[in-house]
């Protein structure tokens, strides 16, 4: 008896072993922003951190990442080689980086070098 009660509770560590991460979103700290791959519709389901140093990391609710730097009203990708494009959309700016568009309130951004 003890050993099917052992072989119960193998499988169902081994099974919770298997969890897929993606298919549960990562509970983030910060500011809801909308943000969606470009040319689809943008949801309200990755969240923003803002450091003192002016550095911003968005997260996405598969755990994925983006880190950019606000330097004046400059937006830039604060590592990797893709640039950040910016434009103003009524009292926002969105940024499009790698694939992907992030609509962050305030308009005064503009695509640094």
């Amino acid at each position: 008896m003890s050993t099917r009660i052992s072989s119960l509770a193998l499988m169902l560590l081994v099974a919770g072993c298997g969890a897929d991460p993606a298919s549960q979103p990562a509970a983030q700290a910060g500011e809801t922003v909308a943000c969606g791959p470009v040319g689809e519709t943008l949801l309200p389901v990755c969240t923003l951190e803002r450091g003192a140093d002016g550095l911003l990391v968005l997260h996405h609710p598969d755990g994925g990442f983006r880190r950019l730097r606000m330097e004046g009203n400059a937006i830039t990708a604060a590592d990797g080689a893709e640039l950040a494009a910016t434009r103003h959309v009524g009292g926002a700016t969105e940024v499009a980086i790698g694939g992907m568009r992030y609509r962050l309130a305030g308009k005064g951004a503009t695509a640094g070098q």
